[in-house]
């Protein structure tokens, strides 16, 4: 089977720093040495993001018609639209791609994570994959630990180290700074999942 040339890159895009313009921007570059045609929605419209949300996403699924597979950027389960469109191209059986890695994304049996709850996007987003990409959170929070003791060296009391357990611990209080400031889903899931993370370090879960 012959290389799909032309592919459509999806991702998120709404409540994004600058729309998330600079890694869709990034992603086409990438994809274009890598010998593809990019179709790199960030440059609809001339750039211009004050247009209703509804004439973006009719232009992005008639561009994503004319393509011949999708790549998704990071963070793509949490965009209605990026969702979407995902959804479009497995009914059309167009092959579907990590943007970062390109190694093919499987396909899912249910909904996207902002059609599913809360605990039960945290509980799926802290199983599975995340293990296998960094470990164990007894593990992965064990060498960031030893980093922060290292960093805060001279903040520490003596023979006082940062643990594992203070590693969700600390996160969660970064979510929910973020969520004092402006509610957004993301913090919610993120407080939901760094409280699961705790539970595995503590041999709970």
């Amino acid at each position: 089977m012959s290389k799909p040339k032309r592919i459509y890159l999806a991702g998120p895009m709404s409540g994004m720093p600058a729309h998330n313009v600079p890694t869709f921007n990034a992603a086409a570059r990438r994809l274009a040495r890598a010998g593809w045609e990019v179709v790199n929605p960030a440059d609809n419209f001339g750039g211009r993001t004050d247009l209703p949300r509804s004439s973006y996403l009719r232009a992005d699924l008639a561009l994503l018609l004319q393509c011949d597979a999708l790549a998704m950027l990071p963070g793509w389960q949490r965009s209605l639209g990026a969702a979407l469109e995902y959804l479009v191209a497995r009914q059309l059986e167009l092959p579907v791609f990590d943007a970062v890695t390109m190694e093919p994304i499987q396909a899912m049996r249910s909904l996207p994570a902002q059609r599913q709850g809360i605990l039960e996007e945290a509980g799926r987003l802290t199983a599975g994959k995340r293990n296998t990409d960094y470990g164990h959170p007894s593990e992965d929070f064990t060498r960031t630990a030893r980093m922060w003791t290292a960093i805060l060296a001279d903040r520490l009391r003596p023979d006082t180290m940062i643990t594992a357990m203070d590693v969700p611990l600390c996160m969660i209080a970064v979510k929910l700074a973020r969520q004092a400031h402006r509610h957004k889903r993301d913090n919610l899931v993120d407080i939901a999942g760094y409280a699961r993370t705790a539970a595995m370090v503590a041999g709970e879960e």
